[in-house]
Order: structure tokens, then sequence, then C-alpha cells
């Protein structure tokens, strides 16, 4: 009986997750069609409500599984959105090849900067990812070769009409979103997801049973870097411009916080909750002014 049940129960829930499947792959297939029947206005807020998305889900496996709390996430949209503008305006390359170097650029950073950032721990690791950020922002600021405070344009673009521009970004866009809970839930299944969440429940104790924690956090690290880099390369095509102050603001890594605390931290439905909740309610009640951000300080 006790195995006639357990049959019974694979294959139910096999047949779930085929209806689940189906039921993402018809949304995804609407979705794609979007820019032949939204406005540009609508195709431009769901490339921010995509790559927010991306940046949220990346915070949250570094908070939720790595046990990183990382206050300086806008450091890995910067160097994204840097490395895609600067190496498509310098080498005259049509943007859209470059977005797989833009994501390669930040992999590289967030590895060269595992190596500071990996001996401190705590509130100092989450301070030090703030400070590095910062001192990025100050760089690109005093860098005449990436525009210095005035930033610069994707010049490359401005070889396509609008409705190629804005549909390629959308598509960009939404391959990003998609992808990056793809890899997500790829990385968690695996060998390296349950060694996160062995990490996360008690480092000792993961350890103790062979565990790498420095390796396990470290490719968690590079991967979410890569992932917040696609995104943010992605979210400032979507703009033509990127800025020091802008393309480095804090405002991000607040925006990736509160999505993934309001979706539910350590949970790959957390960020899609999340981010459904926080663009509702900016769309509904941004008006109101302070208000507005007390009631979604509230609501966190």
């Amino acid at each position: 009986m006790n195995s006639v049940a357990w049959m019974d129960g694979a294959r139910s829930g096999k047949a779930r997750r085929a209806v689940v499947g189906v039921a993402l792959l018809v949304v995804v297939g609407a979705l794609a069609l979007a820019p032949w029947f939204t406005s540009f206005a609508t195709q431009r807020l769901l490339v921010e409500i995509f790559t927010v998305f991306a940046m949220a889900l990346a915070w949250n496996l570094l908070a939720g599984y790595g046990g990183l709390i990382v206050v300086g996430h806008q450091m890995f949209v910067g160097v994204g959105a840097y490395a895609l503008f600067a190496l498509s305006n310098r080498l005259g390359i049509n943007p859209w090849l470059m977005l797989p170097l833009a994501a390669a650029a930040t992999a590289l950073f967030a590895l060269l900067s595992a190596l500071p950032m990996f001996r401190l721990s705590g509130a100092h690791f989450a301070v030090g990812t703030w400070v590095l950020a910062e001192m990025l922002r100050i760089l690109t600021l005093n860098s005449e070769w990436l525009g210095a405070g005035g930033g610069m344009p994707l010049e490359a673009l401005g070889s396509f009409d609008r409705w190629t521009r804005n549909a390629g970004v959308y598509w960009s866009a939404l391959i990003t979103g998609v992808g990056a809970l793809f890899v997500a839930r790829l990385m968690l299944r695996g060998k390296l997801g349950l060694a996160l969440m062995s990490v996360r429940d008690s480092e000792a104790a993961a350890a103790a049973s062979g565990v790498s924690i420095q390796r396990a956090k470290l490719a968690l690290w590079v991967i979410a870097g890569s992932i917040t880099g696609l995104a943010g390369a992605v979210a400032y095509m979507n703009t033509l411009q990127v800025t020091p102050d802008a393309t480095f603001s804090l405002n991000w890594s607040a925006a990736a916080i509160f999505i993934a605390v309001l979706g539910g931290i350590g949970t790959l439905e957390g960020p899609i909750l999340g981010t459904i909740l926080y663009f509702i309610l900016r769309e509904a009640f941004a008006s109101y002014g302070s208000w507005y951000f007390i009631g979604l300080g509230s609501l966190a």
C-alpha cells in the first residue's frame, strides 16, 4: 500500500509540475508578444519590472541562501551598465551582442571583489559592500573615459528605429528575468544549492559535514553578481544613458531589499510576489508623496 501511495504521489507531483511548466510557457509566450499590442510606455515599465525582479532575486539568493547581507548591491548594477556602454561605444558593436560580455565583466568584478570583501563578516561585510559601491561611483565620476559626471549615452542604439529599439530592449529584459529565475532554480536544485542551504542553517554543522563554505559563497557571489550586472545593463539600455550618481545609486539596493523582505527571504517565490506588490503599490500610490514612502516602510 505504501509503495502504491508513493507512486501515486510521484505521478501527481510530476503532473503538477507539468501543468505549472505549461502555464509558465504560455505566460512567457504571451509576454513575448507584448511589443505588438502594447504601448512604448507599457514596454518600458515591463522592462523595469523584469530587471528589478532579477536584481531582487539575486539579492535574495545572497541574503537568503548565503547569509551575505549586501547593502551595496548597486555596485553590480553599475559595473554591468558601464561595461555595456563603454564596450559598445568604444568598439562600435551592436549592444545586444555585448550583453553577455557585460555579464561576464560583472562576474569578473565579483570574483576580484571577493578577495577583500570575504575577509569581512556580518555588519562589516554589509557596510563594506556599500563602501565599495561608493568607491566605484567616485571612480567613474572622475573618469573622463567613462564620461565623468555627465555619464555617457548608448550611441550604438541611435541607428535603430524606435520600435526595434524598444522591442529589442523589452525582449532582453524578459529573457533576463526568466533566465535569472531558471538559473536560480537550477542552482538551488543542485549540489551548490544543498551546500548553501546547509550553510544557511548552520555554518558549523556544514563545515563539519565537509561543505566548503567559502567556495559555495564565492560561487553564489559570482552568479548573483553576473545576474545583477546583466539586469543593470538592460535597465540602462532602456534609458539610453548612464551617470555615476544614478547607476551607483543606493535606490537599486533599497528596491531589491524591500522586494525580498516583502515577498519573503530565502524562497524563489518571494521575489516574484515582492516585485508584483512593489510595482502595484508604486503605480497606485506614488502620487501621495511622502505618505507613499511611509506606507512602503510600514508594510515592509
